[in-house]
């Protein structure tokens, strides 16, 4: 075999390119005085990368993802690059930075997260998505959820593209966009292309092992019907710093999906992400919310539906929880002044989880109280818009609202519009 070929193979079997290998023979050759030929030291540096030029390049090494398991140690893998995630910095114990990335690889039998650690991070950089990469001596931990996660140690050697496999073998993922109308509970991988409609508040929270997390909901749509879409912890800054805002159309990638009072929650994990301004976004350009004629308390009857918007004068002392044939639900009450009346408003199942910024499971199971306590000084006095309808109370025998929809942060310029078009309708009828 001529030293061109020795290189080549060289080259595509441990993934280090070939000008750098020619330099190691040649430094090589230097460190042994010039007592070997350049094909000699090419299977010295070749014994040094885990090459063996002896034998024809093997692949029953590999192993199927399927087979994968958490423990394992030299592990030779191959598969297509489906999703590259964003590089991430970390505080070590003894107070110093680290960096870790993963990507998700895929063969015909499933897929796995691939970590990467420290330098190893920067080889990313050489990697796109729909790349093939043969993986060697990597090594298996166990995930937060009991699945493999297979890691790139220091005798890691990752081969791009490598020209032994043929492409076909591990073809493209067909991407399917889901309607927010298709969405059933328990999907996963699910794609979804919708407008936000809604931003509610940030939400801190702390895990069984003490450490702490942040959530925000928000509702969503597309022109099949409304979602909400959560996102956790590092997702929270994208609305935080402003890249997300009402309106904004995002495109949810490999999101999970909850259903719970037959609405449809999409979920952003650890395997997902959102792209923002995506392809097809202006499909969604004319969605928006079915607008609610803005109305004042004193004006409104029993079975009027209408938007308002005042300040939360009263809070009710606790939440009540109650059965009924599909479960308990809670309803929490305030009171809301318009400037032209008040009236007492229920709030539900999910409308009371955003008021009270709580999740609804720790509601249900009695663990809020100190948190709602809380949260009433802190809403007493907040202005909201709120839809409601109007119905006249079992109970006291006096007219209420029960809330629909929920702005716990009305936009000024919305007023704004608000009052031109009503100054807009004043001067045309006069």
């Amino acid at each position: 075999m001529s030293l061109d070929e020795l290189v080549s193979r060289i080259a595509s079997e441990s993934g280090v390119g070939e000008e750098e290998i020619r330099s190691r023979i040649e430094e090589k050759q230097r460190e042994l005085g010039g007592l070997i030929t350049p094909e000699g030291a090419a299977h010295v540096v070749a014994n040094e990368l885990g090459v063996n030029l002896l034998t024809g390049i093997s692949r029953s090494r590999d192993i199927k993802i399927e087979n994968i398991i958490p423990g394992m140690q030299s592990v030779d893998v191959v598969g297509r690059v489906r999703r590259i995630f964003t590089p991430r910095e970390f505080t070590r114990n003894d107070g110093s930075t680290g960096r870790v990335c993963s990507l998700i690889l895929a063969d015909d039998t499933g897929s796995i997260r691939v970590v990467f650690w420290g330098r190893d991070v920067d080889r990313l950089d050489k990697i796109q998505e729909g790349d093939i990469i043969r993986i060697r001596d990597g090594y298996t931990r166990e995930d937060l959820n009991g699945e493999p996660e297979l890691h790139i140690g220091s005798r890691t050697r990752v081969i791009l593209n490598p020209p032994d496999v043929e492409p076909e073998q591990f073809p493209e993922a067909e991407v399917h966009v889901r309607k927010i109308a298709e969405l059933e509970d328990g999907m996963s991988t699910v794609d979804v292309l919708c407008k936000v409609l809604r931003i509610y508040e940030v939400r801190e929270f702390t895990r069984d092992d003490g450490s702490s997390g942040r959530v925000v909901n928000l509702v969503v749509a597309d022109e099949t019907g409304r979602a909400r879409l959560v996102l956790w912890n590092d997702d929270v800054s994208l609305v935080e710093d402003g890249k997300i805002e009402v309106g904004d159309v995002l495109k949810v990638v490999k999101g999970y999906v909850k259903v719970r009072m037959e609405e449809p929650e999409i979920h952003v994990g650890r395997f997902g992400k959102v792209v923002l301004n995506p392809e097809g976004a202006e499909a969604l350009a004319e969605v928006s919310e079915d607008r609610i004629m803005r109305a004042e308390m004193r004006e409104l009857k029993p079975g009027d539906r209408a938007e308002i918007r005042g300040a939360i004068v009263d809070v009710a002392e606790g939440v009540k929880i109650f059965e009924r044939k599909e479960g308990k639900g809670v309803v929490f009450n305030v009171v809301i002044d318009d400037g032209s009346a008040n009236m007492r408003a229920a709030f539900y199942d999910k409308l009371a989880e955003a008021l009270l910024n709580v999740p609804l499971e720790k509601i249900l199971a009695g663990d809020a109280e100190e948190e709602i306590e809380r949260r009433r000084e802190e809403l007493l006095g907040r202005e909201v818009v709120v839809v409601a309808r109007v119905k006249t109370s079992n109970f006291t025998g006096k007219e209420e609202l029960v809330v629909e929809d929920l702005n716990l942060n009305p936009d000024p310029r919305d007023e704004v519009r608000l009052l031109l078009d009503k100054t807009r309708s004043i001067l045309g009828g006069s």
